[in-house]
């Protein structure tokens, strides 16, 4: 569908007063951008053309720093409250899935993260995180409208209008300071706007067969998320938690086998053949073929439109980087648009989404594409294989001022990183009144810290003057150690005891003076105004 976008002359009549976000989209990604804005007071208006959840298996796991983002918008207990135990946190390949395993491994997602994060993975379907989703942001104040459709819309220079077809038929037009794009890979709005791709439209054509089955004996209480089958078909499969439903997916070549191949009779097969049952064991619940891909939009933004999740970036499904790579450009590019909304930020700050997410989009493609089963044993070129630690949690985006001598990577091992800006902040155990926290905890409500060393007092007194009403930055101290450690909390986060990280409220580290400063208040007003987008150079 083609979405008419235009820069028109006079807009249509507006139903209600200008809205601050429309989310066009509302599968997780957006679901996620339209929590992350309500949970911070900001109450975005989110329309999806269709009705209710989709129930194909998609996305199953959800990286560490996926889950610190709902962490921090108290979502993420009922996640883990929607995954079964213990998680289904493996894969294996086997001759079928009632036949003897030739090799099991766990997920790069279920190792062991309490080092670097205080959120475990979550093995949860993405149906049942986009109702948990759903429901915070709806009791967080967003409006979700489902069953509605974009039909077009008209930029203007201060506001985008769009035009929606709501779920009676009825039409009617909102007004909006800023729009995000979240409507899938093949985004209606990314295509009206006129946004390239680069990269592999088409690494493999995939035929995806649907199955409804008893697999509960058939797993035995196995902790498989997944599998495949050995020998040239090399089906893959995958099942919801309920072990009761799941897909068959092979690839076919166009050239020789046309989806027209795939009649009931060869779909019965190819599932029999994966599964080891008989046909009378199962049920087809229908057939449809997609591209594997990977690639990377050009452009992440057109004005007051931004474009987010699989609308910018595809990856193929090894490794599972696609939806939480979605969430967080919606956990970036939110966090921002709060600043902004509050009044805190220039609207500058917002010129940042694009290098920052696109930067991770290439590199995450990159990756996913190195592990691609069409790709494996191929050379890696100029691309070294970095562990899923360095691609979910350990990327770094790239900063205002960049020294391009200090050689850092885009992506590393997360305890590596020593407080670096364009860095996550370091995660530390702090004692507290109820218990240990993270020192990600101390990030709240969409606002900036100024984390300093125990002995960081000028730091805080310039925080003081700099914001003396607590509009927006919030002050703590690392405490003295009151132990031999091997590692003490400033040196992880590459600062001495006088030392202070101004940190963004996406956790990432804007700006480090690793000692105090001559003049502290000067130093932290001109940190700020830069990590606020206010005076911001261009990248």
């Amino acid at each position: 569908m083609s979405v008419p976008i235009t820069a028109a002359a006079a807009d249509p009549p507006v139903s209600a007063a200008r809205l601050p976000v429309l989310i066009v989209g509302g599968s997780i990604v957006g679901a996620s951008a339209a929590l992350f804005l309500a949970a911070r007071g900001v109450a975005p208006v989110l329309v999806e053309k269709h009705p209710a959840v989709s129930t194909r298996l998609r996305a199953k796991l959800f990286h560490p720093r996926t889950m610190e983002a709902y962490r921090a918008v108290g979502a993420d207990q009922d996640v883990y409250a929607a995954q079964h135990h213990p998680p289904a946190d493996h894969a294996a390949v086997v001759t079928s899935l009632t036949g003897p395993e030739l090799r099991r491994w766990p997920l790069p997602a279920a190792q062991d993260f309490s080092d670097v994060s205080p959120s475990p993975s979550a093995f949860v379907k993405q149906a049942e995180l986009e109702e948990v989703v759903r429901a915070h942001a709806r009791t967080a104040g967003a409006d979700l409208r489902l069953g509605h459709r974009l039909l077009g819309l008209h930029r203007r220079d201060d506001h985008v209008t769009a035009r929606i077809r709501g779920a009676d038929g009825a039409t009617y037009t909102l007004a909006t300071e800023y729009l995000l794009a979240a409507d899938g890979n093949s985004s209606a709005v990314r295509e009206s706007l006129g946004i390239g791709r680069s990269g592999t439209a088409v690494l493999e054509h995939v035929m995806e067969i649907g199955f409804v089955a008893d697999l509960r004996r058939t797993l035995d209480g196995r902790r498989l998320a997944l599998a495949f089958t050995a020998g040239p078909e090399r089906a893959f499969l995958s099942w919801d938690s309920a072990q009761d439903r799941g897909t068959v997916s092979v690839t076919y070549d166009p050239a020789t086998t046309g989806p027209a191949a795939f009649d009931d009779r060869y779909c019965r097969e190819i599932v029999s053949r994966a599964l080891g049952l008989p046909p009378s064991h199962f049920t087809l619940t229908g057939h449809r073929p997609w591209q594997m891909g990977g690639w990377l939009a050009d452009s992440y933004r057109a004005g007051r439109i931004f474009l987010l999740g699989d609308a910018v970036h595809v990856t193929p499904p090894t490794g599972g980087f696609g939806a939480n790579t979605g969430i967080q450009d919606a956990w970036n590019l939110t966090t921002k648009l709060v600043s902004v909304l509050r009044g805190h930020a220039a609207p500058k700050l917002l010129d940042d989404y694009e290098p920052e997410r696109r930067a991770v989009g290439r590199i995450t493609v990159e990756q996913a594409l190195l592990r691609a089963p069409s790709h494996a044993g191929a050379p890696t070129e100029d691309h070294r294989l970095l562990s899923e630690a360095a691609l979910a949690i350990g990327y770094r985006y790239p900063m205002p001022g960049d020294d391009p001598a200090a050689g850092l990577p885009a992506a590393d091992e997360p305890d590596r990183w020593r407080g670096e800006p364009g860095t996550r902040l370091p995660h530390l155990s702090l004692a507290g009144p109820d218990g240990p926290r993270s020192t990600l905890d101390l990030v709240r409500d969409g606002r900036y810290l100024l984390l300093t060393g125990p002995e960081g007092h000028l730091w805080a007194r310039a925080a003081r003057e700099l914001d003396p009403h607590g509009a927006f930055l919030d002050t703590v101290a690392l405490p003295h150690p009151t132990a031999p450690a091997l590692t003490r909390h400033t040196d992880a986060c590459g600062i001495s005891d006088h030392g202070a990280l101004l940190v963004r409220p996406d956790h990432v580290i804007a700006w480090r003076a690793p000692h105090t400063a001559p003049d502290p208040r000067a130093a932290l007003t001109g940190a700020t105004r830069r990590a606020l987008g206010i005076g911001h150079p261009a990248h």
